[in-house]
């Protein structure tokens, strides 16, 4: 017989099947071992009765317990109903073996929780047939639930996200239908500057509203797949020129410095658009978060292994656990800007989601009144000048 020892870190090792089992008759248990542990990927783990099973379950937790009815000090029955009403050993699904195959029995044994029962004497095929059967069900059950709470989160998590930008939405629509109104109905008493901070409103509010849905868009887009990655040579200095000319007048009127230390001849393999994505993303975010005399800088760097693009601000800069959980939709939170400018952080999500698109990483580190820095990297293998 194969040394059953009840203490071996080796008995609990892997992914194997960990049964164990539960009987004070040595031959029983003889018989069982030999059965199981001749299976690959079987560890055996035993008990001599019910304490003694609690005891084991309690250092490891076994995929399986086949469990005799009649034993000495706490019987199968007990042990079974102190399992079911532990949380933690509930779901363990539990063999009952008896020498005894009357309907009283049976009922007994599956009224306290028991998914099986074997007659002894022992049958081989049938005692590795029934474990087989009862191990394939526990874990195609516990994959069920483990996908369902997956599934409940992401729902739950999406639900957040898009009250938050439903919220950014409402806010919008309501500035700009206000600024319409107030210049349909006072026209003629609005002087040409009044006029023209009206309109610079209206048009700020439609940007702000085709933002949003351009990254809402976007993102549904990439949770059904719908989206392909086509890389191409890019002037990294072009890009980063061409994206800062839309951030022109929206700087000034912040007082904040924008400056690109791109040097000319700078070529990545990327795919344009979703490039292009990411940087007005950061673009937008730095400026959000930055006031009179703060500065952007964008800058690369190719260290022979990896290249870099990091978007580094002097703005108002956030709190570590905020930094840690700007990638998590279930925490989600709009931040105001430096001028109470809303958001709803999806852009950023997206933008990240581009980034490992194309092979690559983005990643934020930030400190509450320094400023933030993201970057972009991707393979150097991309590079080619």
């Amino acid at each position: 017989m194969k040394t059953m020892d009840k203490n071996s870190p080796d008995s609990l090792g892997g992914d194997r099947n960990r049964i164990l089992i539960v009987d004070d008759n040595p031959t029983n248990l003889k018989v069982l071992f030999d059965y199981l542990s001749g299976e690959k990927g079987n560890r055996i783990l035993v008990a001599k009765n019910g304490r003694e099973a609690l005891e084991r379950i309690a250092f490891a937790r076994p995929d399986i317990i086949l469990l005799d009815i009649m034993m000495p000090e706490m019987d199968g029955y007990e042990t079974c109903k102190r399992l079911k009403e532990d949380e933690k050993t509930r779901d363990i699904p539990i063999i009952f073996l008896t020498a005894f195959a009357d309907m009283d029995n049976k009922i007994k044994a599956f009224r306290h929780g028991a998914v099986d029962f074997i007659v002894k004497p022992f049958n081989q095929e049938e005692v590795l047939a029934r474990i087989d059967t009862h191990l394939t069900i526990s874990r195609q059950k516990n994959a069920l639930e483990s996908a369902n709470r997956a599934l409940e989160q992401a729902n739950a998590a999406k639900d957040k996200l898009f009250s938050i930008v439903a919220h950014d939405m409402r806010n919008k629509i309501f500035s700009l239908t206000g600024s319409i109104d107030l210049v349909r109905n006072f026209y003629d008493d609005l002087s040409d500057d009044e006029l023209r901070d009206k309109i610079n409103t209206m048009a700020l509010s439609a940007h702000h509203m085709y933002k949003l849905f351009e990254n809402l868009f976007t993102w549904a887009r990439m949770q059904t797949g719908d989206i392909d990655v086509l890389k191409e040579k890019i002037d990294l200095a072009g890009c980063v020129n061409a994206t800062l000319e839309l951030f022109v007048t929206e700087a000034g009127s912040k007082g904040v410095d924008v400056v690109s230390d791109i040097p000319a001849g700078f070529y990545l393999l990327y795919d344009r658009n979703m490039l292009l994505f990411i940087l007005r993303n950061l673009m937008h975010n730095a400026i959000k978060y930055c006031d009179t005399g703060d500065r952007v800088v964008i800058s690369c760097d190719d260290n022979g292994k990896e290249c870099s693009i990091a978007v580094r601000d002097t703005g108002m800069g956030m709190k570590r656990e905020i930094c840690d959980k700007i990638f998590d939709i279930s925490s989600k939170t709009s931040r105001p800007g430096t001028r109470k400018e809303k958001g709803s952080g999806l852009g950023l999500l997206v933008a990240k989601e581009f980034a490992e698109l194309n092979q690559g990483r983005l990643s934020i580190e930030s400190r509450e009144g320094e400023g933030t820095e993201v970057v972009i990297t991707l393979p150097s293998l991309s590079i080619s000048r």
